[in-house]
């Protein structure tokens, strides 16, 4: 059996009135004070990268720790170009490691490295994403998915987005206003829901951070249990 892919995936609202190069500095900063293995202390840092002619300016740090990946960019902001209120338009962080890599402690990532990395980049959203378990979970023939093409084809609804939570991952962390949005309550509902539930559910800036399974090994079988034990409980469907 091939060792899964794991992605970290942090997502962030542009700020037009922040320059590339000003959230850049900004973003740097926070990164260079975290450490290993997710954190830039230490490491040569890029200078601020450029769209060139695109709509995206893309950089990387060379990261000490073998088969650990990294890339991330910011949004275009120039006064023409529109912005639409979708998920789309974000700037990201991202990371990817195969599960087996020794180097890389997936429960430590998970329970201290992911909301240090969350709350120096600033977003609204962070995802963990377990080899391909999220898609097959959308894509499965089954009730969910009938749900899961309905909400795509609903005006306004950004599905796994701004304003929706479709699939749960093994940890993520919400801001406030994704909360509201989604959930339709605040984060301190999210964690009196979920206490007892999951493995732990906390304050994180304005928003929550819930680790829900952190099980290095985690089978689909196990994945597709913790979104229908969870989702009903936040009242998502």
């Amino acid at each position: 059996m091939s060792s899964a892919d794991i992605h970290l995936m942090f997502y962030a609202r542009p700020d037009r009135s922040i320059t590339i190069e000003q959230r850049h500095a900004e973003v740097m900063n926070n990164m260079s004070r975290l450490g290993g293995p997710l954190g830039f202390a230490g490491l040569e840092l890029p200078k601020a990268p450029s769209c060139g002619g695109g709509l995206a300016a893309l950089y990387s740090v060379r990261l000490p720790v073998r088969g650990l990946r990294f890339l991330g960019d910011y949004t275009y902001r120039g006064e023409r170009y529109k912005y639409e209120d979708r998920a789309s338009y974000d700037e990201h962080l991202r990371y990817g490691f195969k599960i087996s890599n020794k180097s890389v402690d997936y429960k430590k990532v998970l329970n201290e490295c992911l909301p240090q990395v969350a709350v120096a980049f600033g977003g609204y959203k962070a995802v963990v994403s377990y080899d391909l378990y999220s898609l097959n979970y959308s894509d499965r023939p089954s009730r969910e998915t009938s749900i899961y093409r309905k909400l795509l084809e609903t005006p306004g609804v950004d599905v796994n987005g701004r304003n929706n939570i479709y699939i749960l991952t093994p940890a993520q962390f919400w801001d406030g206003e994704l909360c509201h949005r989604a959930l339709g309550y605040g984060p301190d509902e999210v964690i009196a829901r979920l206490q007892g539930e999951c493995a732990s559910a906390e304050r994180l800036l304005d928003g929550v951070y819930l680790v829900l399974n952190d099980d290095p090994h985690l089978s689909y079988e196990d994945f597709v249990e913790m979104n229908e034990r969870i989702k009903p409980i936040l009242g998502l469907i």
